[in-house]
């Protein structure tokens, strides 16, 4: 639990310089593709990485042997989250679609090099005190 603690700080320093970043930038440069929903997907990714993180721990301590399949399911229902995600808004809002996919792309790209920089460093850690 330790080692997900630390995670969790890692990733609440992260995303308050995403979002200090964002602000920079939405409120000069960038102002005509603000969306009030980037709140939300930048909440909803930084919580599925987490979860993402915690599942790959819990994997990682039932054993090798079901890592790789159970780390593609987790991986894999991610992934359809985040399709439901952009087709819904997509068909809801077709007008801003193109922004909110960009924004989207951004976040998803930022997270997800942050997730697996944290997750091989635990993998390579976790491998060799066992």
């Amino acid at each position: 639990m330790q080692t997900f603690k630390k995670f969790l700080f890692r990733e609440l320093i992260f995303t308050i310089l995403v979002v200090i970043v964002a602000l920079i930038l939405f409120n000069s440069v960038l102002a005509q593709y603000y969306l009030p929903v980037f709140w939300v997907l930048l909440g909803l990714i930084t919580v599925l990485t987490g979860v993402l993180h915690y599942s790959i721990i819990q994997i990682q301590n039932s054993g090798a042997s079901k890592f790789a399949n159970r780390f593609m399911m987790v991986s894999g229902i991610k992934m359809m989250a985040y399709l439901v995600l952009i087709t819904t808004y997509a068909f809801t809002n077709p007008s801003k679609a193109s922004v909110f996919l960009i924004l989207f792309f951004v976040l998803y790209l930022l997270y997800t090099v942050f997730e697996v920089i944290l997750t091989v460093q635990y993998l390579k850690k976790n491998k060799n005190h066992t």
